[in-house]
């Protein structure tokens, strides 16, 4: 009983620790966009360095989740991981742990739902800046400006 109280904690716990990774991701994730809007690609490389590193840390919380997961899968009994189905088998002791549990999950969703929506957002805007700084190049000037010199005058 302890040990199942005690691996639904530490699931409590990673997605916790997750839930704060997140939330930094997604501060620099503001950053970054500012950084693109500006142009500023050399801060932006030192945020993204940063941000890799939040996503290292999260990715290890993941591993964790996932063992602890096939760990009360296999206790339960179940086909798959699911914190209704848990609460379903799982006796009274139990579910106090798993409406934190819960509770955590369901603060991760939008978090999750969010940093997408923020990353699909800078994507676009860096592609864009780096579209309009390629057609801004001066290999592209030049090309241009040749294409030009070629055209025939209209008289």
């Amino acid at each position: 009983m302890r040990e199942i109280r005690e691996k639904i904690s530490g699931l409590t716990a990673s997605y916790e620790r997750q839930l704060e990774l997140y939330e930094q991701i997604r501060a620099v994730g503001a950053q970054e966009r500012k950084l693109i809007e500006q142009g500023f690609l050399d801060q932006l490389l030192l945020i993204l360095q940063e941000k890799e590193a939040f996503l290292k840390e999260a990715g290890g919380e993941e591993a964790r989740i996932r063992d602890t997961q096939d760990f009360l899968v296999r206790h339960f009994g179940l086909d798959s991981f699911s914190i209704p189905q848990l609460k379903q088998v799982a006796s009274s002791r139990y579910q106090q742990d798993l409406a934190q549990l819960e509770t955590v999950v369901s603060r991760l969703v939008p978090v999750l739902e969010g940093l997408e929506e923020q990353e699909r957002g800078n994507e676009a805007l860096l592609s864009q800046y780096l579209e309009q700084v390629k057609s801004h190049s001066p290999d592209h000037l030049q090309a241009r400006r040749a294409s030009r010199a070629y055209k025939p005058n209209h008289q």
